[in-house]
C-alpha cells in the first residue's frame, strides 16, 4: 500500500501519518522525514517526505525504490516533488489523500 499525501505546506500530512501510527503502531515516535527522508515505524511501515528532493536520482542512495515496490506500507509526502510520476504507476495499491486548510483549526481530507 503506498499512500501519497497531497497538501499545501502545513496542511498537515506529518499529522495524518501520525494519526494513522497511533492506529497501526501506537509505540511509533513518528517525526516528520524532512532531513531524514524516510523513517521507518515498524517492520513494514514507511514514511518518506520528498520535498527537498531535487532530482530523482537523490533516491537511488536511499532504500527508496526497495520500499515502493516492496510489501510495505509506504507513507509519501510531496510525492511528485521533482519525481517522475512513472515510478508510481508500476505500483498495485495506491491511496491519494488530499489534504485542504480550510482554516486554521480545520481540514478538509479527500481519499480517492
Amino acid at each position: 500500500m503506498v499512500i501519497l499525501l497531497h497538501g499545501e505546506m502545513g496542511a498537515g500530512k506529518t499529522t495524518y501519518v501520525i494519526n494513522e501510527m497511533k492506529k497501526l503502531c501506537p509505540d511509533a515516535n513518528v517525526t516528520s522525514p524532512t532531513f531524514t527522508i524516510i523513517n521507518q515505524y515498524a517492520p513494514n511501515i514507511f514514511h518518506a517526505d520528498l520535498y527537498r528532493i531535487k532530482d530523482m536520482s537523490e533516491l537511488y542512495n536511499t532504500d527508496f525504490f526497495e520500499i515502493l515496490y516492496g510489501e510495505n506500507i509506504f507513507y509519501i509526502e510531496w510525492p511528485y516533488n521533482n519525481v517522475d510520476k512513472a515510478i508510481y504507476e508500476k505500483c498495485k495499491n495506491i491511496k491519494n489523500v488530499h489534504i485542504e486548510v480550510v482554516s486554521e483549526n480545520k481540514r478538509k481530507i479527500i481519499i480517492n
